[in-house]
Parts: C-alpha cells; structure tokens; sequence
C-alpha cells in the first residue's frame, strides 16, 4: 500500500511506468514477458481457440447479471450507446476483449497491451499481445455475430490504442468515443469491483440487442423500397442524390450510391465480361490497397475502368497528380474519371494536365458532376432498360447499407443513421 498526497499521475522511467491513483502504486516492468505470463497467454489462446466467446453468446439468454451493480451496469451501457457513425466503436471493441481477457484469466493485468518474447519489441514483463487476441478471436467474434462493424484488420489498428503507457487515466492518446466510461471499467476489472464474466455477458447483451434492432431497422428499409419498383430511373436518381446530399457523412454515402450503380449494371448484364470490385473500406489507403478509385471494374485481376467519388470537392488538381502515379503502376486501365457531387472544376490548367497524362498512359479520364456521370454510364441504353435499372439500383443501394450484400459491398461503419435517413425519404 502506497499513500500518495499527490494528484493521480504517472511516472514514465527508463524500464518501467509507475502508476499512482488514490492510495494505489503500480508498477510496470517493461522487458520480455516472463513464463508466469507467458503460460497465461497461452491459456487464454488455449480457451479463446475452442469457442469461449461462441458459448457465451449460445448461453446468454440464460445469463444472470445479478452480481453486476448499477454503476457497471450505466458504464457498460454508456459505452453501446456512445456508438456513432464515426466514433466509438474501437473503445467498445477494446472493453469487451478486456472483459473476456479477466473472464478467462482473472490475474491478467489488461493495462498492458503489450508482450512478447522477441526481442527488438517494446514489451511489458506482465504485458499481453492484445493486438493478437484481437486479431485472431475478439474482432472475428464481434463481425461474426454482427455485434460491432469494426474493421477486419482489428481494433488494435487504431494507433490511438497502441502507444505504449498502461491503459490508465493518464493515457494521453487521443481517444475518440467514451474515455472516461472505457477507463473506469478498466479500472473495475484491475480493482475487481466489476464481475468480468457478467460484465462480458452484459456487454454482449446489448451489443446484440442493439443488433437485433439495426436488423429490424434493415428489413424495414428492404420492405419500403419495394415499393419503387415500377419507379423509373430519373425519380430514383433524384432520391438517391437527395439522400446522399442531405444524410450523416455524405461522403460515403456519394461513394456507396455510385457503387450501386454498379452493381445493379452487372444485375442486369451491362457490363460484359467486367466485375464490379467489392467497395473498399471508408479509410483504406488506395495506394497500400492497389487501389486506382473507389469504384472499379476488373477483367480477371486488372482494373480496366476505375471512378473516385470526390464529394464537395469541385477542383482536382492535386487528384491528378496521384493518378498519375497510379496509372503508372496500372497501366492496363482504360477508363478513369472523378465525379463530384456538383459541377467540376475544369480550368485550362486541368484539362492541359488531363491531355498530358492521356498522352503518357493511353487511358481516357474524364471529369463529371454525378448527374453527368450517370448520364455518361447509361447513354447507350433505351428508355425501357434504364427504367427497370432504377430500381436494381435503389434496392443494390438500400441493401448495401442494411448489410445484405456484405460480399459486395462489405461496409464496416454502422448504417443505421443511413438507413433511417432511407427510410425517411422513401416513405
């Protein structure tokens, strides 16, 4: 027992971190993880690897959360519903593989996110790969279910959650979602006043509830846009540029509905021997991804004709100049082009620029608002098809968002903000 008069703080030393909160000190040796730890983590590997999680979630409606008081209770729900379409959900995804780290191994510290015993690493002595539980167990277990879209590489891929101080009020990173009620969880579990088997339990409750309701709100959407189905093509374009103007995060949306374009062109047999490439992550990095544009269409494994949504950004001088580069490693692309949501930029500077790369590359770029690309898709087909495109469309749309084309379309933000936006505007 320490007595400290001083405020909570931490102590960062050349070999360990000293943590002071209250009448508490802890300390953190940093070195490679010693063999008490390491046959721990190869227990939680053990259980995690024969279905601990499945298990849980087959039993839990016949779980009890008595022992969880009220307090832990209102912070694990504070966590859920702190949930939004952009923040939120790596904090949750985080607490609940603490929760299951201290259900399956109590004596675990979960302040500490790294161990190893490679040298060359940064580890603490008592410290635990979280970035491998989560990988392999927590974040495959979590899109299974559909308790939480995160994405597929895992939380740990967000850096805010990786630097290396012991998960504490102190952590100074930036966090974007419930801190202060993640942390006092944290605190619970290390302080054992929070049952981490209910609380786990618990957690999963209402992620799964939360799910339940986003599948009604799903299949609601689905139902409301059957309706359209007799609608031709230029009402469905105007309620699909209306919804992408006027919905959370436009910029996605833009992205989504002309990637819907796509995929309802290949329902109905217009792009030929071409595949629409399923839609890539909000924030993957073409260049890591081998991406040419947002949309793409792919004989074989070449990209033959590519479009990037560009949404409220008219001028695309420097755009230009990344497709350049990109060009230069796809040369087989023959079509390429950026639509915005309003009318291009299109200044001699950047039509001078587009010659030069057609030029070098052989390829046709094009710039278009949304309205001129569509118009440019579809000119060579009749009045009849275009009609019965409309609502392939809509519907590819409404069901990329409700998660019922996950092969295609494999969108990791919640949609529910969008779908009700759907909703709204089809009724």
């Amino acid at each position: 027992m320490f007595i400290n008069k001083l405020e909570d703080h931490l102590e960062v030393y050349k070999d360990r971190s000293e943590l002071y909160q209250e009448t508490e000190k802890e300390i953190y040796y940093e070195g490679l993880q010693n063999p008490e730890t390491r046959k721990r983590y190869a227990y939680i590997n053990k259980v995690l690897e024969n279905g601990y999680l499945d298990k849980k979630i087959y039993d839990l409606k016949s779980s009890d959360f008595t022992d969880l008081n009220e307090e832990n209770q209102i912070l694990l729900r504070n966590m859920v519903n702190g949930i939004t379409s952009e923040v939120g959900r790596a904090l949750v995804g985080l607490a609940f593989l603490q929760l299951t780290i201290k259900s399956i191994a109590p004596k675990q510290c979960i302040r500490l996110h790294k161990g190893t015993t490679r040298r060359g690493s940064f580890s603490w002595v008592n410290g635990i790969s979280m970035r491998s539980l989560d990988s392999h167990y927590n974040t495959p277990f979590l899109r299974k279910y559909g308790l939480l879209n995160i994405n597929k590489y895992g939380i740990m891929m967000t850096r805010s959650l990786a630097e290396n101080y012991p998960y504490s009020k102190m952590y100074k990173a930036e966090m974007r979602g419930s801190f202060n009620d993640w942390i006092a969880i944290v605190d619970a579990l290390e302080s054992e006043t929070l049952p981490p088997e209910s609380g786990l339990c618990y957690l999963m409750s209402l992620l799964k509830n939360r799910s339940d309701l986003f599948n009604e709100l799903a299949d609601s959407a689905c139902q409301i846009a059957q309706r359209y189905k007799h609608t031709g093509l230029s009402q469905i374009q105007a309620l699909l540029t209306e919804f992408f103007n006027t919905t959370e995060y436009s910029a996605r949306a833009f992205e989504v509905v002309m990637h819907g374009l796509f995929q309802a062109m290949d329902e109905c047999y217009l792009l030929g021997e071409a595949e629409v490439v399923p839609i890539s992550q909000m924030r993957s990095a073409n260049k890591k991804h081998g991406n040419v544009g947002d949309i793409e269409l792919t004989e074989g494994k070449t990209i033959i004709e590519a479009w990037d949504a560009k949404y409220g950004k008219p001028y695309l001088r420097d755009e230009l100049e990344e497709l350049n580069d990109k060009l230069r490693n796809n040369p087989e692309v023959r079509i390429v082009g950026f639509v915005a949501d309003c009318e291009v930029d299109r200044r001699k500077d950047i039509l001078r620029r587009i010659e030069d790369i057609e030029l070098a590359t052989s390829c046709e770029i094009y710039l278009f608002s949304f309205s001129e690309w569509v118009d440019f898709k579809l000119k060579d087909l009749s009045e009849k098809t275009k009609n019965e495109l409309g609502y392939k469309w809509l519907k590819a749309v409404v069901e990329s968002f409700a998660q019922k084309r996950t092969n295609i379309a494999p969108i990791d933000e919640p949609c529910d903000a969008w779908l009700k936006d759907l909703i709204k505007l089809l009724k």
